[in-house]
């Protein structure tokens, strides 16, 4: 028998399995709560709590599986570390979003066939790196036409390595498809990434060898295989979408269902994949995560801030609204914090700063000072730090930044707040639930039961509706935020709002749900829509069984274009393009060049029993009405590797 141990670390629990490899069969399962000031506390819990209701030796776990939503939820609430761009050859457009606290572009860049277009100019690069390495954690680098040829980038981050010692993140690195766009911020989302992931692996490195675990570990991606721990530190962004990822696996194997829609709430955000006949639906285009259109490759999955943990509040048309912003349910702060309901009463307010994580070396002295009065004086309100904190005149403005870089959090009203207010799930101080509801409620001018129960509905009916977007986002229905299209979505998602018209929605595919409260907050769904609906043994750990039942999966495609001379270029990643006289030489290049790119990364990681495909997809020519010509426009030759990742040798 072949021993897994699956871990989940989410955004507000941490999840473990013990699973056995051949049955798919969960043999102990346990959680504890994420915590991000040590999360090899949360680990250990959970591991510990796994190992202790079961028989196993930690010694006979053969291999690791983790999965985690840390960097999705990192960038939908725009928490991560400071990233500093270097643009080589292009400017932005203004409506262009880059995700960078600051950057800056000069002369250089590649046309589309690697010709060198500018050189870069010396006193400028020097001046640029000056600027953009001050105060930041990392660098991303993107010049145009990187893909095409990468040198220039790489020399850049020779420089930066050199004399600034920070991590850099390359474009071309990211992806080998044509996007400045894209490309960068793909680019620069893993430079945000890199030291909040870095932290949580190896917080995970030390919690597994200080239990004895001494195993080989692997991360999920997004797109359903794994890569190990080097991979996953050096490109994190491959880790976006991989709690989701791991949920349409763990749901998929839990229910037995081949074709089905798994829904996965955690705390800050659900997740909605499709599975058909087996296969998950990709997103060619690169994984979309919040506003961020990226090149990673993954799971076509639809992603919402709505959790357990999702602010519930009063907005300015005086509506109750759910999310997307995470807050720190009341109930869990109190634990912590016994003076929260005091403080609570006395202000009657519900929003108070509590620390999340420890200063680093690179803060504002601002920012030190606001952090460390939040440590100090915990919970503490907005009030509180306006009238003591001295020397900070915008001192909003810094709990601001502090937040949204992960060192603080702010406590709320939540739908786990709403769940101990009605019994229905308890893990946390449920008094402190009772005082914030009643202040919610008298804010908002209804009975305390009654609010509750609307805000449970609106809860079941908001993950209805997410249901029903995921169902139009994969028809490629342009979706509406008019008044007019969220009340139709509304009532389609089994609100009653009409008195002359009635609207019901039958769902083709099966719905599974996964995650802590998917009992209460989504099997409920199937009472408001005409829908199977299938909750899982196990499904509150679904995610960690996931981990631990897929492949390692690695695929690299090489392109070929036709150029005006009648010869043919090959663009292979992370090299200048080579010319050829004929097609065919041109396939076999593109073949040896994409095979070799993927063993290497599969020898890297020490994979086992690989399989290599490799095909050739030739674009042609469409005439104006549509039909294919006989002139190639350019070729893919792809390559791709599916290996058993490698196991502890017994």
């Amino acid at each position: 028998m072949s021993i897994g141990l699956g871990v989940d670390t989410g955004g507000t629990f941490t999840d473990a399995a013990i699973v056995d490899l051949d049955s798919k069969k969960i043999l102990s399962k346990a959680k504890s709560p994420t915590t991000y000031q040590d999360l090899s506390i949360g680990i250990l819990g959970a591991i510990d709590g796994a190992l202790s209701s079961c028989s196993i030796p930690p010694a006979d776990i053969d291999i690791v599986g983790l999965s985690t939503t840390l960097a999705t939820n990192s960038i939908l609430e725009g928490k991560g570390g400071e990233v500093g761009l270097l643009g080589i050859g292009w400017t932005p457009r203004d409506d262009w979003e880059l995700g960078c606290k600051k950057s800056t572009f000069i002369t250089g860049g590649y046309d589309s066939w690697g010709m060198k277009s500018t050189n870069m100019n010396e006193s400028e690069l020097d001046k640029a790196l000056e600027y953009i390495c001050e105060g930041v954690d990392a660098v991303a680098v993107s010049g145009k036409f990187s893909v095409a040829n990468p040198m220039q980038e790489t020399r850049v981050k020779r420089m930066i390595m050199s004399k600034y010692g920070l991590p850099v993140v390359l474009g071309h690195e990211m992806s080998a498809e044509l996007g400045i766009y894209e490309r960068t911020v793909t680019a620069v989302l893993n430079a945000q990434l890199m030291p909040i992931i870095s932290s949580f692996l190896n917080s995970m490195e030390t919690s597994l060898n200080s239990r004895g675990i001494t195993s080989p570990v692997y991360v999920f991606r997004g797109n359903g295989g794994l890569m190990d721990l080097n991979m996953a530190k050096e490109i994190p962004v491959e880790t976006l979408l991989s709690g989701p990822a791991a949920s349409l696996m763990g749901g998929h194997a839990l229910s037995g269902k081949d074709s089905c829609m798994v829904v996965d709430m955690g705390g800050t955000s659900t997740d909605i994949v499709c599975l058909k006949n087996g296969f998950p639906r990709l997103n060619t285009e690169g994984a979309m995560v919040g506003k961020w259109r990226t090149r990673v490759n993954a799971i076509d999955i639809w992603t919402c801030g709505l959790g357990g943990d999702s602010n519930v509040y009063i907005n300015d048309k005086g509506n109750i609204v759910i999310g997307p912003d995470k807050v720190v349910p009341l109930a869990v702060a109190s634990l912590k914090y016994p003076n929260l309901k005091d403080k609570m009463l006395d202000e009657n307010i519900l929003t108070f700063y509590v620390p999340s994580r420890p200063a680093i070396s690179n803060m504002t002295e601002k920012e030190k000072t606001a952090l460390k009065f939040v440590e100090e004086n915990a919970p503490c309100s907005i009030y509180e730090a306006i009238s003591k904190i001295e020397g900070i005149v915008f001192i909003e403005d810094e709990l601001i930044k502090l937040k949204k870089r992960g060192f603080v959090s702010m406590t709320g009203l939540t739908p786990t707040d709403i769940m101990h207010c009605r019994g229905s799930y308890k893990s946390g101080d449920e008094e402190a639930s009772k005082i914030g509801l009643k202040i919610f409620s008298d804010k908002y001018g209804d009975d305390d039961a009654d609010l509750s129960e609307v805000i449970m509905d609106l809860i079941i009916t908001r993950v209805g509706e997410e249901v029903i977007k995921k169902s139009l986002s994969d028809k490629n229905i342009l979706l509406s935020d008019d008044s007019a299209f969220e009340t139709l979505l509304r009532a389609a998602a089994g609100s009653d709002l009409f008195n002359d018209l009635s609207i019901e929605t039958h769902m083709k595919l099966p719905l599974i749900g996964v995650g802590a409260p998917a009992q209460i907050l989504i099997e409920p769904v199937s009472g408001k829509m005409d829908v199977e609906m299938i909750v899982p043994q196990g499904y509150e750990v679904c995610n960690a069984v996931g981990a631990v039942l897929s492949k390692v999966i690695e695929s690299v495609t090489v392109k070929i274009y036709p150029s005006a001379d009648h010869t043919y270029r090959v663009f292979s990643p992370g090299s200048s393009p080579i010319e050829y006289s004929t097609i065919e030489m041109a396939k076999s290049s593109a073949r040896t060049a994409a095979e070799n790119h993927v063993m290497d990364k599969m020898k890297a990681m020490s994979v086992t029993d690989v399989h290599l495909n490799v095909e050739v997809d030739e674009h042609r020519f469409c005439d104006g009405y549509g039909k294919e010509m006989k002139f190639t426009n350019w070729i893919d030759v792809t390559a791709t590797a599916v290996g058993m990742p490698k196991t502890k040798m017994r």
